[in-house]
């Protein structure tokens, strides 16, 4: 019968159960808000620190099994909330009294703004899309550029880890270099900062055939144990959609905001909603949407034409609840640059005014705090991805 079980027996099963990230025990970490029983039946609620988290699937089938031990339970519930800020606080509490010196275990370290402090980044910004083919990595590029001919030093990390292109936009195919300090990331020619996955490889176009736990854990690691040196801005080339990779970014990089970029199409527009309520769900601000590809501009006689249809780009702005940073043309020698690794010699009046706009944003920005994750991941199990050059 049920009633040989208490809720003090039960929670000693839940103390079994280690949170996949922080590997300390759900009950320590008093994400086990709660337990109810009545008559064959148990019902586990449990606090996650964040909305959507790509663990909550985990750790519901942990429990299960470690609950599945008790014979005489019949059917088990969980069910998932989101902690409050006073239940954050106190995870985060029991996280640094267990690590000791800022130690959670030999894999793991606080991260704090002393933490992005010593990488010396001022400022960490990610470009997002619904979808892909809208021209995200090709804004990612803009973007740094402009920001590097107004005097800033700047960095790229390309995150789309499974459809990298920025080390093709740039031009770069020299593996980096190990240091004690870290890896040292590629440079452009006009001294931007690039680390990509592409440039790990021995072959470039080897698909990166690799689950999310690898994908996660690399994305972690390029910012972490890259030695990116002083950088007023960090830009973050995100893959398309809502998967794995972007959250990983969200939850685990302090950053100041996100970029949105979409096209005129209906599609488009539609897609990139989900993305940037997915950046809203998680806390993260949205900087702005940028349209590109919003028109064709005549070279001869300056007439625009809609190729993909009429511009939904400040419609899709007041929806979001953001401002529509700018609208791109389509630009033939943004082809010709790219296919030629050169599109930092690229430049618009119009991305000037988008570049300009963003950069007096996140000035804005950093005088509030920044979103910093709770825990980093310096060091992991076998499903690290080792960061050296093959």
């Amino acid at each position: 019968m049920i009633d040989m079980i208490n809720k003090e027996e039960i929670m000693k099963m839940l103390s079994t159960v280690n949170d996949p990230e922080v590997h300390q025990d759900i009950v320590s970490l008093k994400m086990v808000k709660d337990v109810i029983i009545e008559k064959n039946d148990v019902k586990i609620l449990i606090s996650l620190t964040v909305k959507g988290c790509p663990l909550a699937d985990t750790i519901r089938s942990d429990i299960v099994n470690a609950l599945s031990n008790l014979k005489e339970i019949e059917n088990i519930d969980v069910q998932m909330t989101t902690m409050n800020q006073q239940e954050l606080n106190e995870f985060r509490g029991v996280i640094q009294s267990k690590m000791g010196q800022n130690k959670i275990s030999k894999n793991y370290e606080v991260a704090s703004i002393n933490k992005l402090e010593r990488a010396n980044i001022q400022n960490v910004v990610a470009v997002i899309s619904g979808k892909g083919g809208v021209g995200k990595s090709f804004i990612t590029s803009i973007i740094a550029s402009e920001l590097r001919r107004s005097g800033f030093e700047v960095g790229i990390l390309d995150a789309d880890v499974t459809g990298p292109s920025i080390a093709k936009l740039f031009g770069l195919s020299s593996r980096p270099s190990l240091q004690e300090g870290g890896i040292v990331p590629a440079v452009t020619e006009t001294g931007i900062k690039v680390m990509s996955v592409n440039l790990l490889l021995d072959d470039p176009e080897k698909p990166t055939i690799w689950r999310g736990p690898i994908i996660n854990n690399l994305i972690r690691q390029l910012f972490m144990d890259v030695n990116w040196g002083e950088l007023h801005y960090l830009i973050v080339d995100l893959p398309p959609g809502t998967s794995d990779a972007p959250l990983t970014v969200f939850q685990s990089l302090p950053l100041r905001g996100v970029v949105t970029v979409t096209t005129p199409q209906d599609l488009a527009r539609l897609i990139v909603t989900k993305a940037a309520n997915m950046a809203k769900m998680l806390k993260v601000p949205l900087i702005g949407l940028v349209e590109n590809m919003s028109y064709f501009e005549c070279e001869h006689c300056n007439k625009k034409t809609s190729l993909l249809g009429p511009s939904h780009g400040k419609e899709s702005a007041e929806y979001l609840e953001t401002e529509l940073l700018g609208k791109v043309a389509v630009d033939p020698k943004i082809s010709i640059l790219s296919d030629h690794g050169q599109i930092e010699k690229y430049e618009n009046v119009e991305l000037k005014k988008i570049v300009e706009r963003i950069r007096i944003i996140v000035s804005d920005m950093s005088k509030t705090e920044v979103n910093i994750p709770i825990a980093w991941k310096t060091e992991s199990s076998d499903k690290k991805f080792e960061l050296k050059p093959i």
